[in-house]
């Protein structure tokens, strides 16, 4: 007799990711969907909760935002903080503490939404699987699924919470041969190096490449943000001695928290100020206004970045195409080196590492990369304003950062859904669009039925859409958008005494309801 099998699963929601937003989603799902429903958590590998940023191992790594604003709940901004208290006592709600304990943190709530909803007698079912593919609902049917195994899960709704996209790194020239080579000249004809290749590190994530590395070896690393501070904290950690470059366009670290991080001080209103203002030059201009009174009233310029925060969105949407592109061009490094700051700690470890002369910063670009006969790298840049300096290295890394430009997704999922024109990036390839429910728009500028996305690809529209304060309201959005699609879906269901697909509930052009 053939062996008794399971009963197949109902449909029901998919989220794709289990990093913040994907925890965030299904922690709002588990208390607002309807019995019955079942949710299927999809994570590539075993970052469960933690994802690319969270799960990180190194105490050095730290959050850049206070403890006490890290909740995974925009209701309950604190809730981190209360977790904290219980399992890593002593810190206070304005401390910056390491990033794996926001991992461990998404983690337990992640294992808390599967107990809620169990008890609210919704299934849950946690999959270490890679989605490849989705098809739209047909007429009578949920949408599909296909995993990189060959399953196929069947689902009323679906949310892509897929996080970055892995870093884009810059090409690898080589120098012109011959020696009439002009300094600065490289050779097109001469095949550049690979990044892979032995000393020439892509992803920063990729930690294995620092095993076997000489202490005292010279390393040099394209980009001086975060995530290049990640790097000389990691090298530092395992006791390397040897010079290290930091490497960018314009040279610019990130500005450090204040040591107790506090709330801006009240009398600062953006959006009052600015009025209908949609000039960005004219914006430009305000800001430095706010900021010369904020230092003549000895007030801290923070506070003018914090006031910006909650209006960032509505004046990014009101720029023209062209200060979009002029912002971008000119504007983005120091915006983003004072709007995504350093934890205190980390900026007074960095400015040791500095004035002992391990760590070095340099504004320049990259012209040429070889490989020396004894295998170390041969590199040159351009300083800014200056000369050609040439250096030899043992480790190139890039940490130019995580990219959300859907162009940059050339396999797996989201480059799947673009090839199909389910997915649309906007006209800056910062991200993706989606209407006001946070369904991604296709090519005819349709929202799709039962498919969401949440994550830092809102950025094409939004601008600010990848810090925790953020994204935890675009998830809460998503999640309630979701669930009210499962409750009219379980209406039409018995008032028609047959299942309806999302296709039939939310369909054509006009599918907002």
């Amino acid at each position: 007799m053939p062996a008794a099998q399971d009963p197949p699963v109902p449909p029901g929601v998919i989220v794709i990711g289990a990093g913040f937003c994907g925890v965030a989603v299904v922690a709002r799902l588990a208390a607002q969907c309807p019995p019955g429903t079942h949710l299927t958590v999809l994570e590539q590998g075993p970052r469960w909760g933690r994802g690319l940023a969270y799960g990180t191992r190194s105490s050095s790594h730290w959050l850049n935002v206070p403890a006490g604003r890290l909740g995974l709940d925009p209701d309950h901004e604190a809730g981190f903080h209360d977790w904290l208290q219980q399992v890593h006592p002593g810190h206070a709600a304005n401390a910056f503490v390491p990033r794996m304990w926001l991992g461990d943190y998404l983690c337990a709530s992640l294992q808390a939404a599967t107990e809620l909803a169990q008890q609210r007698g919704l299934t849950v079912t946690h999959e270490m699987a890679t989605a490849v593919d989705w098809l739209p609902a047909a007429a009578g049917q949920a949408a599909a699924v296909t995993l990189s195994d060959g399953r196929v899960l069947q689902a009323r709704a679906v949310v892509l919470a897929t996080g970055h996209l892995p870093p884009s790194p810059p090409a690898l020239p080589r120098p012109a041969p011959g020696p009439d080579a002009v300094a600065n000249e490289v050779a097109e004809d001469v095949p550049p190096l690979t990044w892979g290749a032995p000393g020439l590190m892509a992803n920063p994530s990729q930690l294995e490449w620092l095993d076997g590395l000489d202490e005292d070896a010279e390393v040099l690393v394209l980009g001086s943000g975060l995530t290049a501070i990640d790097m000389v904290t990691m090298l530092q950690d395992q006791g390397h001695q040897g010079r290290i470059t930091l490497l960018s366009r314009r040279g610019l670290l990130p500005q450090p928290h204040r040591s107790l991080e506090a709330r801006p001080r009240p009398g600062l209103s953006p959006v009052a100020e600015l009025g209908d203002e949609s000039r960005l030059r004219h914006m430009l201009r305000a800001v430095r206004r706010w900021m010369s009174e904020a230092a003549a009233d000895q007030r801290d310029w923070r506070d003018v970045m914090a006031s910006l925060r909650g209006c960032t969105p509505s004046l990014w949407q009101r720029l023209s195409l062209r200060d979009r592109r002029q912002f971008l061009r000119h504007l983005q490094p120091w915006w983003d080196t004072h709007r995504h700051r350093l934890a205190p700690g980390i900026h007074r470890r960095l400015q040791g590492a500095m004035a002992a002369g391990q760590v070095a910063l340099q504004a320049g670009r990259l012209l040429s990369v070889d490989r020396s006969a004894d295998g170390a790298l041969s590199v040159r840049w351009q300083r800014r304003g200056g000369p050609v300096v040439e250096a030899r290295v043992a480790l190139l890394v890039n940490c130019t950062g995580a990219t959300t430009g859907l162009s940059r997704a050339s396999t797996g999922l989201l480059a799947r859904l673009r090839q199909q024109g389910v997915l649309t990036p906007d006209a800056l390839d910062l991200g993706v669009l989606v209407d006001e429910q946070h369904r991604p728009l296709d090519t005819a500028g349709h929202g799709r039925a039962g498919l969401y996305y949440v994550g830092p690809m809102l950025k094409a529209q939004r601008w600010e859409a990848v810090a925790v304060p953020e994204l935890r309201r675009h998830a809460r959005q998503v999640a309630d958008a979701v669930a009210v699609f499962m409750a009219e879906l379980e209406a039409d269901t018995s008032a028609d005494g047959a299942t309806a697909s999302p296709a039939e509930a939310l369909s054509g052009p006009a599918c907002a309801r």
